[in-house]
């Protein structure tokens, strides 16, 4: 017989606490207008928890990408099964994952989704029972309530205050650690496996990041390595190998400390054109009147865009000589490290050993370039600040 009811009579909390009790074997629906979330239960422990299905495919297809899991083609194939055979994800990403990747994957889903109902203070509920319970118990591991509950109820508490802090969850964030248009080259781990994919932690971001007196978590570690060029906070939540308040906490931190910032996402324009007669003549003395004001515009505007071209070229050329320059002071460090045995303290130690002239430790912009180490002087950082010398926004650093 079902049980069912509405949130106003009975929590969620007591409601789960009663099917472990009684140790139940079924599902329980969860409902709120148009969430939803829906946990099953095999003698009154959790086994598997899944939300909206749209959601959850989002948040499955975000990690198995950004974490090199599987490549697109692949998730291409595992998506076109699934809407052909009708066969559950966890049943076709079996043959393509390791076990313990799958079983990864599937705690997460299962645990932010009870997670996520736990924050609900209204809507309705209905246990249906189930005789025989079949699953995949390699990938699908009982979980018991009460410690889900403890840590579920905490998170709950902690949501609305991290959140009433946070920007909203579509705004788009990206890395504010090199210049613009720098790229790591270091984290271009696309083509390579999960357990050969290259760690965040031998990055010249974590190098940069480190130089500058900046430590970062396991969990931010974990949201820097899945950022790439720009996420939302939503897609953040949903890539990165952790659960959604860890990662909401570590872009919090992140964001604090300026590692990460919000930013307008650029996205295509699309022009989409009604070809009636009345439109089609408006086009056309669209037109007209475009090229009419194109031949002034061409007029006043091609020789400030003619100095714009000759300023993007100097510049060009400039954080040329700068990648040249650096190598130099690298190969300056290496002439001084084997004829003392250490690293200089600073660039000054090599033009007072000898090793560099005073003039090559100035950039094309008559800033000095410059050289930090970690505390540990394990790793170090040796870069320009570019033409404004405002640090992050244009700097060069050494490969």
């Amino acid at each position: 017989m079902a049980l069912k009811g509405s949130l106003d009579d009975f929590n969620i909390v007591n409601i789960l606490q009663m099917i472990k009790l009684e140790g139940k074997t079924g599902r329980l629906t969860i409902t709120d207008g148009d969430k939803l979330v829906r946990i099953t239960f095999d003698q009154g422990n959790i086994i598997y928890a899944e939300a909206d299905p749209q959601r959850d495919e989002a948040r499955i297809e975000a990690c198995l990408l950004s974490n090199s899991f599987i490549t697109s083609q692949q998730w291409a194939e595992v998506r076109k099964e699934h809407d052909d055979k009708l066969k559950p994800y966890w049943e076709i990403l079996a043959k393509k994952l390791n076990s313990q990747a799958l079983l990864e994957l599937i705690n997460r889903q299962v645990i932010d989704n009870v997670y996520y109902a736990l924050r609900w203070k209204k809507g309705t509920y209905e246990f249906s029972p189930i005789k025989s319970l079949k699953y995949n118990q390699k990938v699908m591991r009982p979980m018991d309530v009460d410690g889900l509950l403890m840590e579920g109820c905490r998170i709950a508490d902690e949501w609305s205050r991290i959140t009433v802090s946070m920007p909203p969850l579509d705004t788009f964030i990206e890395k504010n650690i090199l210049g613009e248009g720098e790229e790591d080259d270091s984290l271009n781990v696309s083509a390579q496996p999960p357990e050969q994919a290259g760690d965040y932690k031998s990055s010249l971001e974590y190098e940069i990041l480190t130089s500058r007196g900046i430590n970062i978590s396991d969990k931010e570690v974990a949201v820097l390595s899945v950022t790439g060029s720009g996420k939302t906070i939503r897609e953040l939540m949903d890539s990165a190998r952790q659960g959604h308040f860890d990662t909401l906490n570590a872009i919090q931190s992140l964001l604090q400390s300026a590692v990460l910032k919000a930013t307008a996402k650029k996205k295509k324009t699309m022009v989409s054109l009604d070809h009636t007669g009345y439109t089609t003549q408006l086009v056309t003395i669209a037109i007209l009147l475009a090229v009419f004001a194109g031949g002034i515009y061409w007029q006043f505007t091609m020789l400030p865009k003619s100095f714009e071209i000759q300023k993007a070229g100097d510049i060009k050329v400039k954080r040329a000589q700068v990648v040249a320059d650096l190598k130099k002071i690298e190969k300056g460090m290496k002439t001084y490290l084997a004829l003392t045995r250490k690293f200089p303290d600073n660039l000054q130690t090599m033009v007072n050993s000898g090793v560099l002239l005073s003039g090559e430790l100035i950039d094309p912009w008559s800033h000095v370039y410059r050289l930090e180490y970690t505390k540990n002087k394990k790793r170090f950082s040796l870069y320009s600040r570019g033409p404004d010398e405002v640090l992050t926004t244009d700097n060069i650093y050494l490969r």
